[in-house]
């Protein structure tokens, strides 16, 4: 009886991990790609400096994602994300009270310290409470939630809830109610595992700050999966933002041009578990590169293609890399020496460096508008490929444990 309460309540907080997860990273994040053109109009601002706004999130993510995952692996899941979980609330509700380049980007460096700690503790959850077997699948469901959610930002914050309910700034307000409530939620029910609930037997006490840093700082493995993240989400963080106003730009409708970041977060709810399988039955590194490889080709792709064709096109490479994350972060916990104990500071700092390709490239690629529309697609391109002979140094282990 009391294995089978703690195997209900073990779902209960993968869902309510999903929920928050994809509020704060989607919902909440992913609603400002599709608002930008009606931010830039208020706010009067250019091209390069919407790129920078974009990049204020990533920016805090260099500076939060190591931190962040040693909090949680000293403090624990509940109290670290229940602070996550109302700050972000507040943070995410101020960015409405912008009225310049810099209170924007400022709330939006605030709100992005939330957003970006958020992915260095919620896989430290999941191996908490989930086996080896299961956590690949547990992490692809926390992406397929993200996915929902994004695709939610993305096709009504512009054109139906920001219409409705008198424009960017109430959907700033709007948006911060349901991350207050899911951080209330998980203060009231959320818990550690107990020692007989616990997947990884080897956690004994949380270690101390410095013994995590040293611990985790010597291992290869991680500091090469950081550099991919940082090529990967560079790539990745440059193109969200930058494509719907190149559509635009070129004729679109707006919910049009919005409805491409729509397309990749709903091929990537689809894709998320299938992939995570395939991998997980063949190999994680043939995946992978077919993956990285995708995503070069098609975003450097996107200029030379029109109309239609450019939805099947970036929702064929979201499809092959929509199980990138998951598989990414499974290899991070069963890297040798890892495990749940030093997961959340090595998710930190892998998370740390993709946050410094992600704070780079929106506006290094967004400058390069002068050399033409097309040409940071090029860029972002270049950049993801850069990723592949990385992918080659990784051990590509299965199955391993710690």
């Amino acid at each position: 009886m009391i294995e089978k309460r703690s195997s209900r309540y073990r779902w209960y907080l993968l869902a309510l991990i999903i929920l928050i997860y994809s509020v704060i990273t989607g919902l909440d994040r992913m609603c400002m790609p599709v608002l930008f053109k009606e931010i830039s109009d208020d706010l009067s601002l250019s091209i390069v400096a919407i790129g920078g706004v974009w990049g204020a999130d990533p920016l805090a993510g260099i500076i939060i994602g190591l931190p962040g995952g040693l909090l949680a692996d000293r403090f624990g899941v509940k109290r670290t994300m229940t602070i996550i979980c109302i700050l972000a609330a507040v943070f995410g509700a101020l960015r409405g009270f912008s009225i310049n380049f810099l209170t924007m980007a400022a709330t939006m460096f605030l709100f992005g310290l939330m957003a970006a700690a958020t992915p260095s503790i919620v896989p430290k959850m999941t191996a908490e409470w989930f086996s080896p077997k299961q956590l690949g699948m547990a992490n692809a469901l926390v992406n397929v939630g993200w996915s929902v959610f994004s695709m939610t930002a993305t096709t009504l914050s512009a054109t139906v809830i920001s219409p409705a309910i008198g424009g960017w700034r109430n959907v700033m307000f709007l948006y911060a109610v349901p991350t207050m409530i899911l951080g209330l939620l998980w203060l009231v029910t959320g818990r550690a595992p107990k020692k007989h609930e616990l997947q990884d037997t080897s956690v004994v006490s949380p270690p101390p700050f410095r013994q995590s840093l040293a611990h985790v700082l010597r291992m290869k493995e991680v500091w090469i999966i950081g550099l991919i993240n940082l090529t990967n989400w560079g790539a990745n963080m440059g193109v969200v933002g930058y494509l719907p106003l190149y559509l635009r730009d070129l004729g679109w409708t707006p919910a049009s041009a919005d409805n491409t970041i729509t397309v990749i977060g709903g091929v990537a709810m689809i894709g998320a578990i299938p992939m995570v399988m395939i991998a997980e039955r063949t190999s994680r590194r043939a995946v992978l590169v077919l993956s990285l490889v995708s995503l070069a080709v098609t975003i450097g792709l996107i200029p030379l293609v029109h109309g239609s064709t450019i939805y099947v096109l970036i929702a064929f490479g979201a499809l092959m890399r929509s199980g990138t994350t998951a598989l990414f972060t499974v290899m991070i916990f069963e890297t040798k020496g890892v495990g749940s104990a030093y997961g959340g500071t090595a998710i930190g700092l892998a998370n740390s460096m993709g946050m410094l390709g992600a704070f780079i490239s929106p506006p290094l690629g967004n400058s390069l508008t002068s050399a033409g529309a097309s040409t940071p697609f090029y860029f972002w391109g270049a950049l993801a490929a850069a990723g592949l002979p990385l992918l080659y140094m990784t051990k590509n282990e299965q199955a391993r444990t710690t």
